[in-house]
C-alpha cells in the first residue's frame, strides 16, 4: 500500500503531465478520432489557441502519450495518435468524464 507521501508524489507527477488546462481535452479528442491533423484538433478542442495546443502536444509527446506522424507527401502534413501509454489513460478519463456528468 502506498503511503500518503508516495501517493502525493505520484499524483503530482501525473498532474504535471496531464493536468494542464488543455491536455486532457487534447487526449480526449485524439482518442475520439484515433488519428487527427493539427488544424482539425485545434478546431475540435473548443477555445484552445494554436500556441496552447502546440505546448500541450509538446508535453504529451515528451511523455510519450501521443505520437506524431509526419508524412512526406505533397502537401506535407502531420497527424497525431495516442500511443499505447496514452490509450491506457482513456479509462481514467472516461471515469472522470462520467463523474463530471453526475456531480458537476
Amino acid at each position: 500500500m502506498l503511503t500518503n507521501k508516495n501517493w502525493n508524489c505520484s499524483m503530482s507527477r501525473v498532474l504535471d503531465v496531464v493536468g494542464g488546462k488543455w491536455r486532457m481535452n487534447i487526449l480526449w479528442v485524439i482518442n475520439k478520432h484515433q488519428t487527427i491533423r493539427f488544424n482539425k484538433l485545434r478546431r475540435e478542442v473548443k477555445g484552445i489557441t494554436t500556441i496552447s495546443l502546440t505546448r500541450g502536444l509538446d508535453v504529451l509527446l515528451e511523455h510519450q502519450l501521443v505520437k506524431k506522424v509526419d508524412f512526406e507527401s505533397k502537401p506535407l502534413h502531420t497527424e497525431y495518435q495516442l500511443t499505447e501509454k496514452g490509450k491506457s489513460l482513456m479509462p481514467i478519463l472516461r471515469d472522470l468524464n462520467q463523474w463530471g456528468k453526475e456531480w458537476l
